[in-house]
């Protein structure tokens, strides 16, 4: 009986537990186990089959979900990667919107490469105060450069329409005409997988080891020969990177750019996908943008259900409840999901061992 206890304790690990890594090419894998691979394999032919199971609604949630996430995952190496605080995010996502604006149609993928790429140009600049300040007072600089967007966003009309923005058309790719939520997914997905990859794969490599140095004591990381300027700088360039190319597909999403999609309050609220979510992962960035994007749909569902006669009342409770979630994850789980996530997942690993 023993010997059979043991072999199936044997196999179950072998097949199910998390390999040991032993090189830095193992470490940079993303998915360390057969049944890890087969639900990565899974996931993904979830992705591109979902336009055909959800309605058009949902589609649309999913759509905003998704470009949310990728934006997030951008605050997400910046703040939990690099451990450098900005409350400028929605205004990168603002410039990657309205440079997207400009080249519209066939040119819509290129135009959100741009949109990344002037982002990218910009987050180099505020990546500079950086270099000498830190904690709230840098907060207080990327809180400047917000303003200053908005205030750019509402004023130079030539180029972003000023308060009443800009209108544009449906992006298309190939002849194909993305004009609604259901095609558009699939010009998500071409940018944000490949961002996903990328960002997983960065906090694996020497690049992410560095920003992790440089977040938990920059003192020490320079003693350990982390260059600084190239780390905090290209922590900042990424992050807008990230939020550049998000802006431009929510543009394409929205088919409209005004400087009141990009307030301080959306800067705030990625921060809160941060938060909730748990900083430093991919995985956090994802579930971060599911609970701040997905909740509130969720609670406008349950309102309106309740019928026109309390929709006014509860109306005000909805933020109530909203930020009631938030603080209730930040006092009950301080890693937020993914800590969560990591307990629901170690159990199910060792079941029904109880080791």
């Amino acid at each position: 009986m023993f010997a059979l206890s043991k072999r199936l304790t044997d196999a179950f690990s072998l097949r199910f537990a998390r390999a040991v890594r032993e090189t830095y090419r193992e470490d940079e894998a993303y998915a360390s186990t057969p049944l890890g691979r087969l639900a990565l394999y899974a996931f993904l032919l979830l992705l591109l089959l979902l336009p055909l199971l959800l309605g058009p609604y949902p589609m649309y949630v999913a759509t905003l979900v998704a470009i949310g996430a990728l934006s997030a995952l951008g605050l997400h190496l910046l703040v939990g990667g690099a451990g450098q605080i900005s409350l400028g995010h929605a205004a990168f996502m603002g410039v990657g919107a309205y440079a997207a604006s400009h080249l519209t149609g066939p040119l819509a993928p290129l135009g959100i490469l741009l949109g990344g790429g002037i982002a990218a140009l910009l987050g180099l600049l505020l990546g500079l105060p950086s270099l000498r300040i830190k904690g709230v007072y840098l907060a207080i600089a990327t809180l400047a450069f917000q303003f200053l967007a908005d205030y750019v966003f509402k004023t130079w009309e030539a180029v972003t329409g000023g308060i009443r923005g800009r209108t544009l058309p449906p992006p298309e790719v190939l002849g194909l005409v993305l004009d609604t939520p259901e095609k558009l997914w699939y010009l998500v997905l071409l940018f944000a997988l490949p961002l996903f990859f990328y960002g997983k794969r960065l906090l694996m490599t020497r690049a992410g080891r560095a920003f992790r140095a440089v977040r938990d004591n920059d003192l020490s990381a320079r003693v350990a020969g982390v260059d600084l300027t190239r780390t905090k700088l290209l922590a900042f360039a990424l992050s807008a990177f990230y939020a550049g190319v998000a802006g431009g597909l929510l543009a394409g999403l929205y088919k409209a750019v005004t400087p009141e999609y990009f307030p301080l309050s959306v800067s705030i609220q990625y921060l809160a996908m941060v938060i909730v979510g748990g900083a430093g992962t991919v995985l956090g960035a994802v579930l971060g943008a599911f609970f701040v994007l997905l909740i509130p749909e969720v609670l406008n569902s349950f309102v309106g259900a309740l019928g026109p006669e309390y929709a006014a009342q509860l109306a005000a409770w909805r933020n109530v409840i909203f930020g009631g979630l938030i603080l209730l994850f930040l006092v009950l789980e301080p890693l937020g999901l993914v800590g969560l996530w990591g307990r629901v997942r170690d159990y199910f690993r060792t079941w029904p061992l109880p080791y």
